[in-house]
């Protein structure tokens, strides 16, 4: 994840010369983990002066504390770190260009800021966007390059916001709200659920044109706490799934849906399982008990399922250590393998239970002098990026031993479209680069990729743009 975002930025750095690496003070606001794999969150200043440092840490402070008090930010607090870039602007405030019908009685006022901020974009005086996208580009890749998500604290006190790559707030009293609504935008790609015109229609997890309640996309919470098929006022032929959720009115709660999709987005960013031991290891005293642990990042309350296997047979459940003795393994080969998948009920989607379900592998070679452990994170874990994916699409996947593996495309309506390999593949590290026709993917929508190792499936969602 981290490397596509890496290379992402790499080719964003290219198109934009202007931007360079720019390094400001870091401040740590919440650390559960190392950065290399948390889901890192990271605020910029803008339109605060030097001197104006301290407010933009208790600005951020507020956000933060709205954002984690609200599900589904509450029961996955642990998969996340937060960090506070200090970037002074030479003057405070943002820009207004003025003359708009809802601007009321503000005048006109040219901001020196560092991004650029600036309210009354594209005609709408509450649509607060950092117009210097070269500079974001730049303090991030300088300050901390292993970011997920980019959110921008504007220093002023008018209400407005935007989503889109970055989120961004002022600092209204409402700001936590807002920046809380931009991060559905920005973080899970949530659309609108108040009609904010045609331009902004589009196929989302939580808007859609489809109608019928067996196949909307999400059938599977119809008539479930409010979720329905609901008009979007001024825009007949686009629904949403509720009627009152934060994507529509601020301090609302987000919906089923709109929590679904952030379950989802967590858990392509995050595995649970933080480490494994051991790595590896020889025991030459051949009557001891092997131990066996995982360390985990537990949503709460904790809903990971943990399933042990010995040589493919269930020996515990639900436990983050065994101790598996000598004298049940066989001679020869063993396999010790456990299984993590989250089976919260804040989503219902249809491959969460295959598309994130995390494994490791131990090797046990039982021999008469002694015992030879070998370990391996077969997370079954797909690297695809870019995704939205244009022409060209890259797929990564890791195999700990030879396994029997089968990559596919399948269209929406689970069509398979291409088998990109069907074969038994050694170990190591795979790599396709692809283009649409290899992929199948020929028009823009939503399309699954599936890969099968060992009759283990995992999906991953991809957008065609």
């Amino acid at each position: 994840m981290k490397k596509a975002l890496l290379l992402c930025w790499a080719a964003l750095l290219l198109l934009l010369p202007a931007a360079r690496a720019q390094q400001f003070p870091v401040d740590t606001l919440m650390n559960n983990g190392p950065m290399r794999r948390q889901i890192n969150l990271v605020f910029l200043a803008d339109g605060y002066q030097a001197s104006e440092m301290t407010k933009f840490i208790t600005d951020v402070n507020k956000v933060l504390t709205d954002m984690f008090a609200q599900s589904p930010f509450t029961e996955y607090r642990q998969y996340f770190n937060a960090y506070a870039v200090r970037v002074p602007s030479a003057q405070s405030g943002a820009t207004h260009a003025g003359g708009l019908s809802d601007c009321g009685t503000q005048p006109a006022l040219a901001v020196n800021n560092y991004f650029g901020s600036s309210f009354d974009v594209s005609g709408i005086h509450r649509l607060l966007v950092p117009t210097r996208l070269g500079n974001v580009a730049g303090v991030l890749a300088g300050s901390l390059p292993s970011y997920d998500q980019g959110f921008i604290i504007v220093n002023s006190a008018f209400y407005g916001g935007s989503g889109g790559q970055y989120a961004t707030s002022s600092t209204h009293p409402s700001a936590g709200e807002i920046g809380i609504h931009e991060i559905g935008h920005s973080f899970s790609s949530l659309a609108d659920e108040y009609w904010a015109g045609t331009q902004y229609a589009r196929e989302a997890a939580n808007m859609t044109q489809q109608t019928n309640p067996a196949t909307v996309k999400w059938q599977r919470w119809m008539n479930t706490n409010g979720i329905g098929i609901y008009p979007y006022p001024g825009g007949a032929t686009w629904y949403r799934p509720h009627n009152n959720c934060k994507m529509q009115l601020l301090g609302s709660p987000f919906c089923s849906v709109c929590r679904e999709a952030f379950v989802e987005r967590i858990h392509t960013l995050l595995p649970p399982i933080a480490a494994r031991q051991p790595t590896a290891a020889t025991i030459n005293a051949p009557t001891q008990a092997l131990p066996f642990s995982l360390t985990l990042v537990q949503p709460s309350p904790n809903t990971l399922k943990v399933t042990w296997k010995r040589n493919g047979t269930v020996i515990r459940r639900n436990a983050a250590a065994i101790n598996v003795p000598l004298s049940a393994l066989t001679a020869g080969t063993n396999v010790i393998q456990v299984e993590v998948v989250d089976t919260t009920a804040l989503t219902r989607s249809a491959t969460h239970l295959t598309q994130h379900a995390y494994v490791v592998e131990w090797t046990v070679n039982n021999t008469v002098t002694g015992v030879q452990i070998a370990s391996a994170q077969r997370e079954y874990k797909i690297e695809v990026y870019p995704n939205p994916a244009g022409e060209f699409l890259t797929v990564e996947y890791t195999l700990p031993r030879p396994m029997k593996v089968e990559l596919a495309v399948y269209d929406p309506a689970g069509r398979r479209l291409k088998t990109l390999t069907r074969q038994t593949q050694a170990a190591g590290r795979y790599d396709y680069h692809l283009s649409a026709a290899e992929t199948g993917m020929l028009r823009p929508g939503q399309y699954v990729l599936v890969l099968d190792i060992d009759g283990s499936r995992v999906s991953r969602q991809i957008v065609k743009e």
